[in-house]
């Protein structure tokens, strides 16, 4: 009986260790395939495992992806098609699987037809896991209403690299134009491209006592990108085709509270041409749920949007979202600061140029 009772035990020691072992033993987000989590993502599509279909229906004027791609950001895929399609298969040359996306109703751009039909627009908005480390091939296939598949299309894709943390604010546009982002913190401390750093960073303290000594030759020790805004694209229309700017905060410097998003067409580098852009907002890996606006959020600046040099007042801006993060630093210092505190534009480039 006692040999019987020790085998059983030994039996169950075994099947737990295997257990907890298998369940310890990856980091992967539970639910999610490889090409998820570290590569790309589309809310609301169905991860397929196996071969991609590709087919030989001619179906595309063009198809475009964007070329830069950063961790937690976002890119759009847009399809520009003779016919409606049902389907967009998508996937990364060389990855298992692939998503396959329901489409939305198209958009007839009128003034572009080909075809007596018009050309049907379609945008994808594809999310980039905050894992991501190296560029990548996109590949996918598109399924018109009469279930013919079109042959693969591949674009190459080029990876910036960018901070994520624990909390990341990415705004991504579409097209070559300085468009800035904001991040209220619970404070009011304003960060954005005059004031790049959290407030309870030590990069801030160091930048701003550097600000208020009057000591324009000796510029400040700060390593730039280890916090807060380290993407700041198109800088007064010096074009560096990221077109993405990017804010991330560790948990030693984020402030317990409720924080406002902001965007602003700074300057419209080409106003004949109007910009899409997205914000995503990611808190430990997920998605923050708003208070107000939505997650991801997107928008449009149009045709002939004007310059808005603003600074840290916000005045012309966007506001895009409003989220609460329920543990950090509590807010109890004000973040008012005079206007000398402030970089300009040129200085902020100037001063972090790689």
């Amino acid at each position: 009986m006692k040999n019987t009772m020790k085998q059983l035990l030994k039996l169950f020691s075994i099947v737990f260790c295997a257990m907890a072992l298998y369940a310890c033993g990856s980091d992967d987000e539970p639910g999610k395939s490889a090409l998820q989590d570290q590569f790309i993502d589309v809310d609301n599509s169905e991860y397929t495992e196996g071969s991609m279909p590709v087919g030989d229906t001619p179906m595309l004027q063009t198809a475009t992806f964007d070329k830069a791609a950063l961790p937690g950001g976002t890119s759009y895929l847009t399809l520009n098609s003779y016919e409606e399609l049902d389907y967009v298969n998508i996937g990364v040359e060389g990855e298992s699987g692939y998503l396959k996306v329901k489409l939305d109703a198209p958009a007839n751009v009128q003034g572009r037809a080909t075809t007596n039909n018009g050309i049907y627009t379609y945008t994808v908005l594809v999310l980039l896991s905050q894992n991501l480390n190296s560029s990548f091939t996109l590949v996918f296939t598109t399924v018109n209403k009469q279930g013919e598949v079109s042959s693969q299309f591949t674009s190459e894709t080029n990876y910036i690299e960018a901070g994520t943390g624990d909390l990341q604010v990415n705004l991504r546009f579409s097209n070559e134009k300085d468009v800035d982002l904001y991040v209220v913190e619970p404070n009011g401390n304003v960060i954005y491209y005059g004031q790049p750093f959290p407030y309870y960073s030590k990069e801030y303290e160091i930048i701003n006592d550097w600000l208020e000594s009057d000591d324009d030759e000796n510029e400040p020790d700060v390593e730039w990108g280890k916090i807060g805004l380290d993407i700041d694209s198109n800088a007064g229309c010096d074009i560096d085709w990221k077109n993405s700017e990017n804010i991330f905060f560790k948990t030693d410097c984020m402030q317990k509270g409720t924080y406002q998003v902001w965007v602003n067409m700074f300057a419209n580098c080409d106003p004949s041409i109007a910009t899409n852009y997205t914000v995503r907002v990611t808190y430990k890996g997920i998605a923050v749920t708003p208070k107000s606006g939505s997650n991801p959020t997107s928008g449009v600046f149009p045709i002939g949007t004007p310059d808005n040099e603003i600074d840290d007042e916000l005045i012309g801006a966007t506001k895009i979202m409003e989220f609460t993060i329920n543990e950090g630093i509590e807010p109890g210092r004000s973040a008012a600061v005079t206007a000398k505190k402030h970089l300009i534009k040129k200085e902020f480039n100037t001063l972090f140029a790689n």
